[in-house]
């Protein structure tokens, strides 16, 4: 590929966004070359921060703390598990989650990739995987409207967290409360989730040359490997 080639790929970070949404083959040839990752991981993090201080500024608290101790069957427990789960303290939870619980999900699978990419003799570094993950997880900023929506359309307040996501598996299909068993783990999955995984093959393959089937098992195998050991602690927990 020669000067001019190369130029014509490299993208804005704007411009980019939109490429992952229309054209993610030459988003991810454009990311290669110029692997810009402040954009998404900011943008992860802000629209997080959005949705989660809008929620606990509307959210009937009251009812909310009510659902998160049901399970508690002693009153006395039940209260004082309420008066701990303060706003402030979902508020800073959430927040911290957000600001350790991204780089970090981002820096393991960007360490998966490396490692595949050491296995396979690709002179591709760690840090064009870091931003490579960055960049496949764009989709997940669709979670900013979509939770806007369920906050805009929630009854008197009556929102639950895990309601915020509305093209959740849970949500669309199996509908468990939060706190019930299953409920995490399939809150986790969305069709959100199954576009980051589309878009991880697109990167992948174009980067490495590697075949399609090849570039899907690549891709796959984190995800196997992690919802398959949570699915077994799910399942213990619940037989215990």
């Amino acid at each position: 590929m020669n000067e001019n080639q190369n130029q014509q790929e490299i993208l804005s970070p704007i411009k980019t966004i939109l490429a992952i949404c229309i054209d993610p083959g030459r988003a991810m040839r454009s990311i290669f070359e110029r692997p810009r990752v402040w954009l998404p991981l900011v943008l992860s993090i802000v629209f997080g921060l959005i949705l989660f201080a809008w929620y606990y500024q509307v959210v009937d608290y009251s009812w909310l703390q009510e659902r998160m101790t049901a399970s508690i069957s002693d009153p006395a427990a039940r209260a004082q598990a309420q008066k701990i789960l303060g706003k402030n303290l979902m508020l800073a939870s959430s927040a911290g989650g957000l600001l350790i619980g991204i780089p970090f999900a981002y820096a393991f699978f960007a360490l998966y990739f490396f490692a595949v990419a050491k296995v396979a003799k690709l002179p591709i570094g760690y840090g064009k995987w870091f931003a490579f993950v960055a960049w496949v997880s764009v989709p997940g900023l669709l979670t900013l409207p979509l939770g806007a929506i369920q906050i805009l359309m929630a009854q008197g307040g009556r929102l639950d967290l895990n309601q915020l996501n509305p093209v959740s598996l849970n949500s669309l299909f199996f509908h468990f409360e939060s706190g019930q068993h299953w409920a995490s783990l399939l809150d986790s999955l969305s069709l959100v989730t199954l576009w980051s995984i589309v878009l991880s093959v697109v990167g992948f393959q174009a980067w490495s040359r590697f075949s399609r089937t090849t570039s899907i098992l690549v891709v796959l195998l984190p995800y196997v490997v992690v919802y398959g050991v949570w699915s077994f602690i799910a399942l213990i927990t619940k037989a215990a």
